[in-house]
């Protein structure tokens, strides 16, 4: 038979260990930026954001949106990041926001929310929580989230 007192050491000690291996959430976490970032694709088809430490081929952003892996080249995007941490990219003659989720080392796409059907003029993002805007010359504000686009401004 197994004294009392050692039944409650290890209980203990079972205890301690599964709070250790418990993951550590912190929550309430607001992944907003206060300002778009503009960048300048290079000429090697990539972009970083100094501000925010980001940096990704556009490669296959071009294929997606133009057919073409080259079509950014000397281009600006607009980037944003929500609130959620979802990720928007679009810039001019683009007829859709992109919406990415970052997993594993990449940005993955969440979405394409098409929002021209002729291309986007000079588009800019506003962090309107919980909506990313999207303004473009000659066309109504539109606010967006990471999977749906509301016409007009709440």
């Amino acid at each position: 038979m197994v004294p009392t007192r050692l039944l409650h050491l290890q209980a203990a000690v079972m205890a301690f260990g599964l709070a250790a291996c418990s993951p550590l959430v912190l929550q309430n976490v607001n992944f907003g930026w206060p300002v778009e970032s503009v960048v300048t694709v290079s000429p090697s088809n990539a972009v970083q954001e100094g501000r925010y430490a980001l940096s990704f081929s556009v490669a296959p952003l071009a294929a997606a949106e133009f057919g073409d892996s080259t079509a950014l080249r000397g281009t600006s995007l607009r980037l944003m990041r929500n609130v959620e941490g979802y990720y928007f990219v679009t810039g001019p003659k683009f007829k859709h926001v992109y919406v990415f989720t970052p997993r594993d080392g990449a940005l993955t796409r969440y979405a394409a929310l098409e929002v021209s059907t002729t291309g986007l003029g000079d588009p800019a993002f506003n962090l309107r929580p919980p909506y990313v805007e999207l303004i473009d010359p000659g066309s109504a504000p539109r606010l967006l989230t990471s999977s749906d686009i509301v016409e007009g401004k709440k």
